[in-house]
């Protein structure tokens, strides 16, 4: 009987550039030789992409990460429904979700993990003031309203939902599957449904690792955001 921890670590990847699976590959190996104690299983969702994912590059991944789940249809719903797919196929009493870059430093990942195995429901990695400074101006601007808008309208005590690594147990897992937005403010539907549920919530300071950029964001998705988070306030 395997009496480990097990996590199941989801990561959405839309439209991947190449090589993208050898930095997954070395990334997973190096998150397992940090955790040894902790049984990690890899489940990535491609989204509808239309590059990526060819033979030879899901042949590696399978090579180089036995038992890894790679999750695929038609046609790309975003990154809310992404994550929901996976989340229906997961078999660990812990998830944790990020982005395929593994973007956040080990010692965030550890504050995530060490968070639930003390009791949390959903851990949210909130990210430091450096996080701010180093976003183009536009999107620091959004990123600033964002977390104004979280206090007041929502009534969140944690602001920053929006950051890319989060964990929850069984008690998480049934809110997360509860959301319907299917694009980027499905971070904030997740905790404000949690929140309204009074479940353990923690938030943990995160850093991102040194060298990563950050895009900035169209019009069209600030216009279509802003509607989901309307119909986040406004639900019942």
């Amino acid at each position: 009987m395997n009496d480990k921890t097990e996590i199941d670590i989801i990561l959405p990847c839309y439209n991947p550039p190449p090589g993208w699976e050898q930095k997954v590959i070395g990334k997973f190996k190096e998150i397992q030789s940090l955790f040894s104690p902790i049984d990690f299983h890899l489940l990535i969702v491609s989204d509808g992409s239309r590059r990526g994912y060819e033979p030879e590059t899901v042949a590696a991944l399978e090579q180089g990460i036995p038992g890894i789940q790679i999750i695929d249809y038609r046609p790309n719903r975003g990154k809310g429904y992404a994550l929901r797919k996976a989340v229906q196929q997961t078999r660990s009493e812990y998830i944790i979700y990020t982005d395929y870059d593994f973007p956040y430093t080990d010692d965030s990942f550890k504050e995530v993990i060490n968070s639930l195995l003390k009791g949390a429901d959903i851990v949210v990695a909130t990210r430091d003031r450096n996080y701010q400074k180093n976003l183009p101006p536009f999107r620091r601007f959004l990123s600033e309203s964002s977390h104004l808008c979280n206090a007041i309208f929502l009534r969140l005590k944690i602001r920053d939902t929006q950051g890319g690594l989060k964990g929850f147990n069984q008690t998480g897992k049934t809110v997360f599957l509860s959301t319907k937005v299917n694009s980027f403010l499905f971070d904030t539907e997740f905790i404000y449904k949690g929140q309204q549920k009074k479940i353990n919530i923690q938030a943990v300071q995160s850093r991102i690792r040194d060298g990563l950029t950050v895009s900035d964001m169209g019009f069209n998705v600030l216009k279509r955001e802003m509607a989901n988070f309307l119909s986040i306030l406004f639900s019942k």
